[in-house]
């Protein structure tokens, strides 16, 4: 429904709000990095402040006018995606601060990972924990919890936010904290957007050494991968951890029905990785003393700003190729670490190979965290992500019979899903089962922070 012309003039009267006209921006904004949500924008609209943000959230609640955040659109299920509203586009909010001496930074939520490190690196200083996409916006990983190959240690890139400041779905501007108005933090991180817009952050930093050696493992078995990533987590100079399942296909087998269908043997990676000052090199190899692993397939050395951007090649293929205008249908859940030993495999034979192989396999340490941000109920806990490069739309439909088979075993089995990559359209019911004895409260902040409802999405609609 087009947005009428007198709604689009008070909009326009807002101070220090524009509204984009052309029609490549709605375009833009009626889909994300996931591809497979698409919705339907009234209008993008782009406030350059947090005043100007407070303004339109109490016109789109006097209008009933639905909103949707979005930075840079990388969401994967539709979370950035409005289903008829208006897209709140966030890239106005831009600014860096770092503090060498509190090791805190500051920025606005649209600014990217990239442009934060190339900010504090020069100070030593790192955030403690970077998605493996740098082009990723801050406020966006940190409206579905923020996972890395430093969360062995740290956990999800919430923990380390000191505070934040929010303009909520009520159109009320606070600063929050874990000890100061912990019911906006506890519902905001993690919360996918639906309680209120990220305007402004403060993240922990940390110390980050000029060179990182990675060390590439091979296992043949799950479980000693697992047990060794367990031993990992409490090892200091292990400063990244990255576990993944590769396939080597042996060709064609008999499946249901007599039809023949592609196999693969399984077998795991382990990147372990630990960052080396100019006196550090003795001791790199001990972070591997006494692993299981079958053998040590390559050592490398990088500087430490460009391990980080490791991942940028595989990017760069998907949009020379072609993948990144294609579905991304990526699934993301947290498991507790007892059951994936039989679970991970389980899951891989369930998988059609068509999805590529690499899926990640990532301990998370059990540190505090934002209180409506579900986890297994038991710690340990591992991250298990399967992220293809791209589906041929001839594939979409079997492979997503795959994954929704795939989610019901992992939900079944205690485990939580990523939010980030949640796929289905959940009901109330899949709400229930997800939020657990939280479900209540996650209503009540939902009542409490957007009371009219206006926070929407292609993933979570209204009521």
């Amino acid at each position: 429904m087009a947005l009428a012309a007198s709604l689009r003039q008070r909009l326009q009267e807002i101070a220090d709000l524009s509204v984009p006209g052309d029609e490549q921006s709605i375009r833009d904004a009626e889909r994300d990095f996931g591809g497979l949500a698409h919705g339907t924008v009234r209008a993008v609209v782009r406030p350059a402040t947090v005043e100007a943000l407070v303004d339109l959230v109490r016109l789109a609640r006097a209008e009933g006018l639905p909103l949707t955040p979005r930075a840079l659109g990388y969401s994967q299920s539709g979370q950035s995606v409005p289903i008829d509203g208006l897209s709140v586009d966030m890239g106005a909010f831009v600014g860096i601060d770092a503090s060498p001496d509190d090791m805190v930074a500051r920025c606005g939520s649209s600014v990217s990972w990239r442009q934060l490190l190339a900010h504090t690196a020069p100070l030593g200083l790192a955030p403690t924990v970077m998605p493996f996409n740098l082009d990723l916006s801050i406020g966006g990983t940190l409206s579905a919890g923020g996972l890395g190959s430093t969360s062995h240690h740290h956990g999800m890139a919430v923990s380390s936010v000191q505070s934040l400041t929010v303009v909520t779905g009520a159109g009320e501007q606070v600063v929050a904290r874990r000890d100061h108005r912990a019911d906006v933090y506890d519902a905001v991180l993690g919360g996918i957007g639906q309680f209120g817009f990220i305007c402004e952050v403060e993240l922990r930093l940390r110390q980050i050494k000029p060179r990182t050696r990675t060390f590439f493992l091979l296992y043949d078995d799950v479980a000693t991968l697992l047990a060794d990533e367990r031993r990992l987590m409490h090892e200091p100079r292990c400063t990244h951890l990255e576990g993944f399942a590769s396939a080597a296909v042996q060709g064609l087998k008999r499946g249901p029905g007599g039809r023949r269908m592609p196999f693969a043997r399984w077998f795991y990676g382990l990147h372990v990785s630990t960052e080396l000052g100019p006196d550090d090199d003795s001791h790199a190899e001990q972070c591997t003393d006494g692993l299981g692993y079958r053998e040590l397939v390559h050592t490398e050395d990088n500087e430490s700003t460009d391990y980080a951007a490791r991942y940028d090649l595989r990017f760069e293929m998907m949009r020379a190729t072609g993948a990144w205008q294609q579905p991304h249908p990526w699934l993301e859940c947290m498991l507790p670490m007892d059951a994936a030993a039989e679970l991970i495999p389980e899951v891989l034979a369930r998988l059609p190979l068509v999805l590529g192989d690499g899926h990640r396999i990532m301990p998370i340490a059990d540190v505090p965290r934002p209180a409506l941000l579900m986890t297994p109920a038991r710690a340990p806990m591992l991250g298990l992500a399967v992220l293809p490069a791209s589906i041929p739309a001839a594939f979409e439909a079997p492979v997503m019979a795959a994954l929704r088979e795939v989610h019901g075993r992992l939900v079944a089995a205690g485990g939580k899903r990523y939010l980030s990559g949640w796929l289905f359209q959940p009901d109330e019911s899949a709400w229930r089962t997800h939020y657990g004895e939280s479900f209540e409260l996650w209503r009540a902040r939902k009542r409490e922070l957007d009371p009219d409802g206006i926070l929407q999405s292609c993933l979570v609609r209204a009521g």
